[in-house]
């Protein structure tokens, strides 16, 4: 089934691919809120060990660990940062090769190239041709 778009039609194939690049571009936002936090624990745990080990103090501030305990939370939020930053590597790569599938089956319907790069994804799953922005 396809869905009128002024003289043209979009159809069932191109809304699937719009519903799959709009999810892999949702996935990469919250990839992005997943790197920030994930880069605040890291930047946080330097600031500890900026201001001075706990153990260096006479009064430990509350939240502060010891050494050990900082290392361990540099280790992780780096691990966790590289981690999210392959996903999103990942996510990146699949964006490429689903944009390439919508173009090319947008241009089977008769879009130029250029008015299937600047599609509206969004409106495209809903069968509605528009241009984003």
């Amino acid at each position: 089934m396809s869905a009128s778009c002024g003289n043209r039609v979009v159809g069932s194939r191109v809304r699937e691919l719009a519903e799959a690049l709009a999810a892999l571009f949702a996935a990469d936002q919250q990839l992005v809120l997943d790197l920030n936090a994930a880069r605040r624990r890291l930047l946080d745990a330097c600031d500890r060990l900026r201001l001075g080990s706990p153990d260096d103090r006479p009064q430990r501030p509350a939240g502060f660990g010891g050494r050990e305990a900082i290392a361990d939370a540099i280790r992780q939020a780096l691990g966790d940062y590289q981690l999210l930053a392959e996903q999103r590597r990942e996510v990146a790569a699949d964006v490429g090769e689903a944009t390439g599938r919508l173009v090319d089956a947008m241009a089977a319907c008769g879009f130029s190239e250029a008015q299937a790069r600047t599609a509206d994804v969004r409106a495209l799953r809903d069968g509605v041709y528009r241009q984003e922005g």
